[in-house]
């Protein structure tokens, strides 16, 4: 990371994508220097210019200060007029993380333009899957996320899956959850007397608030944490073993995963582990070591 000291020493300098001068804004421009470099190997001033729409000057002094902070890192190609990264770049601002560059890249399909905060130049063509996804009404999300700020209850309407047509009740919110593919308001029911999830697409109509009195920290399912512990399937063959611990990067044949206690339910379904012998397992690949460990969790979870 970029030591303060060294931002600091800095002159404030306006930046024209963001409109002010800040010491945020040079940094931004030497991470996307870094992030260039780092995935496609070379950088020129005017993707400085056409990025953040700063001026040549402003780009030459930007690349010479990434240039005093990672020395050895680029070098110029007269014949291209371009920096590229020298044979022994290592990055000091960035990290090489293939989650990054690729969240960055699936952004960028959301407009033809691409993302304007994705520092992705170059695309090499790309698809994605796109699932379904659940519509969250904008007023309903905001009367629950007003409601978690100001500690109230509010009176809706829900329609479970349990129930064959809707039920009017008072939940007093305290938290948001994603399972991966679903929002979820995380509440104290009235009606059960205990904490529960409400998925954010089936709360159909909002009708009251009022002030709430539930203490959100006896949430015990959510203020406390479990690790799920996976490995390759045992029935693989050693070769199968060795590519599924590369490809979850497990450590000694291990991936610990922790996450609260409230969501483990959805984690062993969205991995689809389906019950064998008390053994749930995971696409044919990975199988759960410590499922009979936090078996009770799902139990309670399916219960609700």
């Amino acid at each position: 990371m970029l030591e303060n000291q060294s931002v600091a020493s800095a002159a404030p300098e306006i930046d024209g994508r963001s409109g002010a001068g800040t010491r945020w804004s040079q940094e931004r421009r030497l991470e996307f220097i870094e992030f260039r470099l780092l995935w496609e190997g070379k950088i020129n001033r005017g993707e400085l210019v056409n990025f953040f729409g700063t001026s040549i000057q402003q780009a030459s002094l930007d690349i010479s200060r990434y240039s005093k902070l990672a020395p050895g890192n680029l070098e110029y190609d007269k014949s291209d007029k371009v920096y590229r990264v020298s044979a022994g770049f290592t990055p000091v601002i960035t990290q090489a993380d293939s989650r990054e560059f690729l969240d960055q890249l699936c952004g960028s399909s959301s407009s033809a333009g691409g993302s304007p905060l994705s520092f992705v130049g170059w695309r090499p063509s790309f698809a994605i899957v796109q699932y379904p996804t659940r519509t969250i009404r904008p007023d309903i999300l905001m009367r629950v996320i007003w409601a978690i700020r100001d500690r109230e209850a509010i009176e809706l309407t829900y329609q479970s899956m349990r129930r064959p047509v809707e039920s009017r009740r008072w939940i007093s919110p305290h938290a948001i959850a994603f399972d991966g593919t679903r929002w979820h308001v995380r509440a104290w029911c009235h009606e059960n007397s205990y904490f529960k999830d409400f998925v954010f697409a089936r709360i159909l109509r909002i009708f009251a608030t009022r002030p709430s009195d539930i203490d959100a920290t006896k949430d015990h399912r959510w203020h406390s944490h479990a690790t799920v512990v996976l490995r390759a399937r045992h029935d693989l063959t050693p070769g199968q073993q060795k590519a599924v611990e590369t490809e979850y990067g497990m450590q000694d044949g291990r991936l610990k995963i922790r996450m609260r206690e409230a969501l483990v339910f959805y984690f062993a379904r969205q991995l689809r582990m389906d019950s064998d012998a008390g053994h749930p397992k995971c696409n044919k690949m990975i199988e759960w070591v410590n499922s009979e460990e936090l078996s009770p969790l799902l139990i309670e979870a399916e219960s609700k």
